[in-house]
């Protein structure tokens, strides 16, 4: 979208192999060749140990740090703005900070405290750290304070960080919390409609693992009335066997793999209840566009924006009682078309719109000490 205003934009990552520059829809790609011992799409078949010591080669590679380095010289960028740092060394916002670059870094995710990047292991959330987190995130630590300014995906995202010490050294007014773009229309006319005296329709949309909730979803299902709901769970995972057979005899149905456009047209309301604080929930959004009412969980994004749209409609992760009681409430609610709602949800799909996300993010690089964001001379 920045391209597409006239600014240069250039983006960098790292590849596999070599590949030419290029230019892709207005933007300058460039890449720089992984240096590090083993491929992210590899790593997950070596023992734990090997991984390990491949994160200590990775947060502490001064090759592709040299190499970027040089990409700035190159480039001379008004201000970099860096995302994902599962891949990248932290030496990288030392080499734009030792140039008087402007650092703005999104986080995404919690990978500059966590190796996995989700504080949240064998079930549980990581109270206290691991060990080998801790000891593998030091550098990012060390180098974070190069940065000029942070944005955040969520609220809950930026706290976990700030209760960390990180990002502790910046003014509030350049630590942000920016949502995701989204490119959503308000789509709830191709809704399939529900008769009076149909049952109401619950669905799930995701990876079919325990962090999601799916569990705790069809535990509370047993607490709900034999009829007068249905409940359609869409996706794939390694324990999907596990979970039909936790969910038979009740009227649930396992959809595999869908179309979510679709599969959000045939429901009334959405489940999104993670037990683990999930950074951003897409699929809550696409659930308001389509027309969907959503059950969310507290924490994270999801709360954020389902309080927004449906106050009282969250409730406490893993709480299957509270979980059970809210699907009840919502088979009993007579769902008239709501004006202010609908509102809120153009709203919130405006918000989230690219052009004004970018704008956002535009003001963010001013606040980072980015003497000029004018876009470049179209020609």
């Amino acid at each position: 979208m920045q391209a597409l205003s006239g600014h240069a934009v250039h983006a960098c990552s790292l590849v596999r192999d070599p590949v030419a520059p290029c230019v892709r829809d207005g933007v300058h790609v460039r890449s720089l060749q992984a240096r590090n011992p083993l491929w992210i799409e590899d790593s997950a078949h070596y023992p734990v140990p090997v991984r390990l010591a491949n994160k200590a080669a990775t947060v502490l590679n001064w090759k592709v740090a040299s190499e970027f380095g040089a990409l700035l010289d190159d480039i001379e960028p008004d201000v970099l703005h860096t995302h994902s740092m599962v891949e990248l060394p932290p030496a990288v916002w030392e080499q734009a900070s030792r140039r008087g670059v402007p650092i703005v870094h999104t986080l995404h995710d919690y990978d500059l405290l966590c190796i996995r990047g989700a504080l949240f292991k064998n079930g549980r959330q990581c109270h206290p750290r691991h060990a080998a987190c801790r000891l593998l995130s030091a550098p990012k630590r060390a180098l974070h304070d190069r940065i000029d300014a942070v944005a955040a995906v969520s609220r809950k995202v930026l706290d976990t960080h700030l209760e960390h010490g990180l990002f502790t050294h910046l003014p509030s007014a350049r630590r942000q919390v920016i949502w995701n773009p989204a490119r959503l229309k308000r789509d709830a006319q191709r809704r399939l409609a529900r008769l009076a005296a149909e049952p109401l329709r619950f669905g799930f949309l995701g990876r079919l693992v325990e962090e999601k909730g799916l569990g705790l979803l069809i535990e509370a299902c047993r607490q709900l009335p034999q009829s007068g709901w249905t409940l359609h769970i869409a996706g794939e995972g390694h324990g999907r066997e596990a979970f039909e057979t936790q969910a038979r005899g009740m009227p649930i149905q396992f959809k595999g793999h869908v179309d979510a456009a679709g599969f959000l047209a045939d429901i009334d309301v959405l489940i999104c209840v993670p037990v683990w604080d999930e950074p951003f929930g897409l699929t809550t959004i696409e659930a308001y566009a389509a027309g969907c009412r959503v059950i969310g969980s507290t924490r994270g994004v999801i709360g954020e924006v389902v309080q927004r749209i449906d106050p009282g409609w969250t409730v406490l992760p893993g709480d299957v009682a509270a979980l059970a009681a809210a699907m009840h409430s919502a088979i009993l609610v007579d769902d008239a078309p709501d004006p202010g709602r609908n509102a809120a949800v153009a709203k919130l799909l405006a918000q989230l719109h690219p052009a004004s996300v970018s704008q956002t993010y535009l003001d963010l690089y001013h606040l980072a000490g980015v003497q000029s964001a004018a876009p470049a001379p179209r020609g």
